[in-house]
């Protein structure tokens, strides 16, 4: 495989793709690289049914291999919200802001703050067939408000337990060492040699 498909718009995504996947010798483009595709609706109630039903789609609609991740926030004290719906949790159209705005509003009384980033991967080839899966996960504890300026989606309101600082003051690679998605792409490449 020389070439494989990111099925993202997020420029954000793309990069830490394209870091994170470095060294393995696959040239990486996303969906910005071709002609405007209708999105998939995602009905999965789990981030993996989420990633393999949008690889599938992609990979189909290109005639080329494509990885998909479904990733979000998973927040101890909501139940697991946003969860699947960590990119539409404020509405479907919503920003990272409104995202993170609702958040904070529904955890304003809230004590216990533990949560976690959950990242998990698919790959399918051009026929819909899912080639490989993996999950990564990264703990840690919601802010309650934002801090720091990098990184995009919830990263301003996570507070890294690993890293002992939060995501939206870490440097890409500082994020990079302990995020969901690494930890899902190392476990992807892993697999992939096996």
């Amino acid at each position: 495989m020389e070439k494989l498909v990111i099925a993202t718009h997020n420029q954000g995504k793309v990069g830490e793709f394209q870091d994170l996947m470095k060294d393995s010798g696959i040239t990486i483009v996303s969906l910005a690289d071709f002609d405007k595709i209708e999105e998939p609706e995602e009905t999965g109630k789990t981030f993996a049914a989420n990633a393999k039903l949008k690889a599938a789609y992609y990979a189909k609609a290109l005639g080329l291999p494509c990885l998909a991740d479904d990733s979000g926030l998973e927040v101890k004290a909501l139940d697991g919200a946003p969860g699947v719906r960590s990119a539409r949790f404020a509405g479907e159209e919503a920003t990272d802001e409104e995202n993170n705005e609702a958040l904070i509003n529904r955890m304003k009384f809230k004590v216990h703050r533990a949560c976690r980033f959950r990242c998990a991967l698919a790959v399918s080839d051009p026929t819909g067939k899912i080639l490989k899966e993996a999950e990564g996960s990264c703990d840690g504890m919601l802010l309650h408000e934002p801090l720091g300026t990098e990184g995009f989606g919830y990263d301003p309101l996570f507070w890294s337990t690993e890293l002992h600082m939060g995501l939206g003051e870490a440097t890409p690679e500082e994020k990079n060492s302990v995020s969901h998605r690494s930890k899902a792409i190392k476990n992807l490449l892993a697999n992939w040699k096996k």
